[in-house]
């Protein structure tokens, strides 16, 4: 056993309340002590829901352990009684299911026919299951009770959305850039599964003639049960970036016998790649990338920055071991190496020792880039509550590529900005102070005397101003040694320029 400090993922009854929190009509029973209901007050405050989430915390307490309580049976009638669900879901946290046996016998004590709502208990485990495994698993169940046959295909294309929930990343504005996206395609969207997805929704679920996901490694089991079940087809990779949007776009409207011209309509305000080929773009090409998080948006992310903005991915890796072969088939040809680890501190020590130029991560990379003076853009969860924004911030689709962009520009250090930096606001203090594995070190300053200057290069230092003189010394330099260049000359100080975006 191995002691956390930092987890990516929340045990696995975090994973079944968020999955059945999401959709419409389900009401979520946590058998849980004080402190493990926490998923009532993340929906409060990260959804900004107004309402009270559809979810009621059972205390675990002396006269459960001892079995002298029915407790789970008059919160089942009260819910029931209380809000009409088209579901119920009971589940325990994941302490109570290490202090007490399961639920069978406390539902099982329920009087037939005193209860309207059938009830679900999944069959994820709040303690073996991840949050990811635990949502991915309830989804498909839920979906499954659900799902009524003899319904036929939609009159026009459509397709099921598979994926965004609650407390998803950035998931209302890329079920919304979505939307508009298979509008100008002339595709309904028959469901949005969990988000919203009402029992009616789901009863036709095998109307649409395609499925799509935002995240693999949250729909693939609920993806595999509508292709059993109906027969329905599924993309699994999400549209992340201009080019990657119309790929997705291209095999969309073969499975679909779309015409192709309608993507041209689709992608009519797409612009990243024309800001890519543009001057100010041209500061990013080669610029080293580190790339983190679930599978499906480092995979997303990577293959953005690399093939649509040039840069070079040093390396790109997941926390969900389970989807580690996936990642790795999508960016072998593009990252340096491939990191599958659910340690934060293993990443820690390879943002270290990468020193990318940009990292892309979650907030656990934001923490440990910002110990060694790294900027980071936070692309994946597990996420702060600054990014469930309030405003229209897709990342997938045209409109989510747009929105990358922005986020690569608003994240890269500019060369003036860059030593500003380090004069006035040193790495490591201030705002800058992050916690960090051990082991970790702020970056050593360079060495003095190790390297010659000509004279040409000399002149060159001079013009720059006095007060980031200094500071675009040592940066040159320290770009001469990792390119082992015993001379600085002219053309090291213009290249050096170039690296740092100045």
């Amino acid at each position: 056993m191995k002691l956390t400090v930092w987890s990516y993922q929340a045990p696995g009854h975090l994973g079944v309340t968020k999955a059945a929190s999401s959709f419409a009509g389900v009401h979520t029973i946590l058998r849980a002590p004080k402190g493990d209901g926490y998923a009532a007050i993340m929906f409060a405050m990260f959804e900004r829901l107004g309402v009270p989430p559809p979810m009621t915390v059972v205390a675990l307490n002396e006269a459960t352990l001892a079995g002298a309580a029915a407790d789970i049976g008059r919160a089942v009638l009260d819910v029931d009684q209380r809000f009409n669900p088209d579901l119920i879901v009971v589940t325990r946290s994941a302490t109570a299911a290490v202090l007490q046996e399961p639920l069978d016998g406390e539902i099982g004590m329920i009087p037939a026919g005193t209860v309207g709502a059938p009830i679900l208990q999944p069959s994820a485990h709040p303690v073996r299951d991840t949050e990811i495994s635990a949502f991915a698993k309830t989804v498909r169940e839920i979906v499954d009770h659900f799902a009524q046959d003899g319904h036929p295909r939609t009159a026009q294309p459509s397709v099921n959305i598979i994926g965004p929930s609650l407390l998803g990343f950035h998931d209302h504005s890329n079920v919304e850039s979505l939307r508009r996206m298979f509008a100008d395609m002339g595709v309904l969207v028959n469901a949005v599964i969990p988000l919203g997805a009402s029992a009616d929704e789901l009863r036709t679920v095998g109307r649409a003639w395609l499925n799509v996901t935002t995240a693999y490694e949250l729909a693939l089991p609920t993806l595999e049960l509508l292709r059993e079940r109906f027969g329905t087809m599924y993309l699994t990779d999400a549209p992340y970036g201009e080019a990657g949007t119309t790929a997705f776009l291209r095999d969309l409207a073969h499975m679909l016998e779309l015409p192709a011209s309608r993507i041209t309509h689709a992608a009519r305000g797409a612009r990243l790649l024309w800001y890519a080929r543009t001057v100010d773009a041209h500061a990013l090409s080669g610029k080293r990338v580190g790339v983190f998080g679930t599978p499906a948006a480092a995979a997303g992310i990577a293959r953005v920055l690399h093939d649509e903005l040039d840069m070079s991915v040093a390396f790109a890796g997941t926390y969900v071991l389970d989807h580690g072969d996936w990642l790795r088939e999508r960016v072998r040809d593009i990252a340096g190496e491939v990191l599958v680890t659910s340690d934060f501190a293993d990443v820690a020590r390879a943002i270290d020792q990468v020193r990318p130029d940009i990292m892309f991560g979650s907030q656990m990379e934001r923490h440990s880039s910002s110990r060694v003076g790294v900027p980071c853009a936070v692309i994946s969860p597990p996420a702060h509550i600054l990014n469930f924004p309030l405003g229209y911030e897709p990342f997938l689709g045209y409109d989510g590529a747009n929105h990358i962009g922005d986020v690569v520009n608003r994240t890269q250090v500019l060369g003036l900005e860059h030593h500003l930096i380090e004069t006035f606001g040193p790495r490591g203090q201030g705002r800058f102070a992050e916690a960090a594995p051990e082991g970790i070190e702020a970056a050593p300053a360079p060495a003095p005397g190790d390297l010659r200057w000509d004279d040409a290069a000399e002149r060159l230092v001079q013009r720059i101003p006095f007060f980031v003189r200094k500071k675009a010394r040592a940066n040159i330099e320290r770009y001469a040694r990792e390119h082992s260049l015993a001379m600085i000359d002219e053309s090291t100080v213009l290249a050096a320029r170039e690296h740092v975006g100045g």
